[in-house]
């Protein structure tokens, strides 16, 4: 079962590990083959140096600059229900309660940390060669990607919300003026028992997206 995992041991994932991951993902279908996708390793002192930036950022009250909508807004009613249902339970589950605004404030920091994972994924696109369905076939690499990584004991967890500072991204990725990034997936060996990592979000009824036409 796939679950977001936000608790990583500081264990490195090796080079060779970490390239038959990639080369395993790669065979994900896209549209004509044309495989838009473009993926970027950050790690050791890089990585650090980007965290520190990303938390002061963050701690500072910077001002969000997302280059790119992921959903409506305002969102649907009822996807708007399940994004506070679940952030309610995430909050519950950690023992931190609604007028804890030092506590809540933590947790929202460790976006910004990437989870303290040793290492993170990119993805990207070229910013003059992207359409609609080019989100498509990269949803269709991140899977895959996510696959690989749980198929080896990792765990990953995707984030839009580091998408906030693009301007940090291009500060601390060299040659990424032309990159639209798409997300960040912090990536690792799980803390198996850590509390993060046994939470599991709730999922619809199967009678509530799935219909059979004969």
């Amino acid at each position: 079962m796939r679950k977001s995992i936000r608790a990583f041991t500081g264990e490195i994932v090796p080079a060779d590990v970490v390239q038959s991951i990639v080369l395993g993902a790669s065979r994900a279908p896209s549209s004509k083959n044309t495989q838009p996708w473009k993926l970027i390793l950050v790690q050791g002192q890089a990585l650090e140096n980007m965290r520190v930036d990303y938390l002061t950022g963050f701690n500072n009250g910077k001002a969000p600059s997302f280059e790119y909508a992921y959903s409506k807004d305002p969102l649907p009613e009822t996807f708007k229900t399940r994004a506070i249902d679940l952030g309610k339970a995430f909050l519950t589950h950690k023992g931190i309660g609604r007028e804890d605004k030092e506590k809540r404030k933590e947790h929202d920091s460790q976006n910004y940390r990437f989870f303290d994972a040793k290492q993170v994924f990119f993805l990207a696109v070229n910013r003059d060669e992207y359409g609609q369905g080019t989100f498509l076939d990269c949803g269709l690499f991140l899977q895959a990607l996510i696959n690989e990584l749980y198929k080896r004991g990792l765990g990953c967890c995707p984030q839009y919300s580091v998408m906030a500072y693009p301007d940090l991204l291009s500060k601390h990725i060299p040659h990424s003026e032309n990159l639209l990034f798409l997300l960040a997936l912090p990536f690792g060996y799980p803390q198996v028992n850590h509390v993060v990592n046994t939470f599991v979000s709730k999922r619809e009824p199967l009678e509530n997206f799935f219909r059979v036409v004969e």
